[in-house]
């Protein structure tokens, strides 16, 4: 265990060392009050200029799976850009057959940071959002998006082979987060064209506040996850 927390310990050290990746993690903080405090006034200027009473006001709770998505996205992508360079200085091959080894190297790398990501977006969404949420609701879909940031980690590692092309592979693994309008803007028999995106799910989830779309975004998720993770374990082989 103790191979492992310093393993994690090292690698979050080179993470805030590393200026573009700190300012990638802090933004998370930032993203939240931009969208907790700048949407609500952005509405007001609106609604104003336009004579309405209501602009952004109905989609609120789109800003909120936005809050609740980008900040393990951004968490997870720092980590994906410090293996990369992990992968270039031969450092991941050289972790996974030391005490660490190839699953003490997952869990440090993945994992853990999956982990505190979960922790921050549940405090992040308690204090940030801009909808009123159920009781159990904010860890729920924390959880997922945790899951899919994961499984958006594992999709930069596997198909780039340096930070460069991550960080392309990265804007690219936006796309991922197309599923999330896609509820609010489309008519019913076209946004399930979105089905296998899990951001899709989530939204529906959310929107419908029915127990019975919980099942495909927790699937959706983890078959992104088991389906890019082979990729993955052969890459830091």
């Amino acid at each position: 265990m103790k191979p492992l927390i310093r393993s994690f310990a090292l690698f979050v050290k080179q993470i805030f060392s590393d200026s573009m990746l700190a300012t990638i993690c802090i933004a998370t903080v930032l993203a939240a009050c931009f969208i907790r405090f700048g949407i609500p006034l952005i509405e007001i200027v609106l609604c104003s200029y336009f004579e309405r009473e209501a602009i952004l006001a109905d989609y609120y709770l789109l800003f909120d799976l936005l809050l609740a998505l980008v900040t393990p996205y951004m968490i997870c992508f720092a980590s994906a850009m410090m293996m990369l360079t992990e992968y270039d200085e031969n450092m991941a091959s050289y972790l996974a057959v030391t005490p660490v080894g190839k699953r003490g190297y997952i869990l440090s790398r993945l994992v853990f940071p999956a982990g505190i990501a979960f922790a921050v977006s549940i405090v992040l969404m308690r204090w940030f959002s801009l909808t009123e949420w159920p009781l159990g609701m904010i860890p729920l879909i924390c959880l997922l998006t945790c899951l899919l940031s994961v499984a958006v980690a594992l999709l930069l590692f596997s198909f780039s082979h340096n930070r460069v092309e991550g960080v392309a592979m990265g804007k690219l693994s936006g796309l991922l987060m197309l599923g999330l309008p896609a509820p609010f803007f489309l008519p019913s028999d076209v946004q399930y064209l979105f089905s296998p995106l899990p951001s899709f799910w989530f939204a529906k989830l959310c929107m419908e506040r029915n127990v019975i779309f919980l099942l495909p975004a927790l699937l959706s998720a983890l078959l992104w996850i088991g389906l890019l993770s082979k990729k993955f374990i052969r890459k830091i082989a």
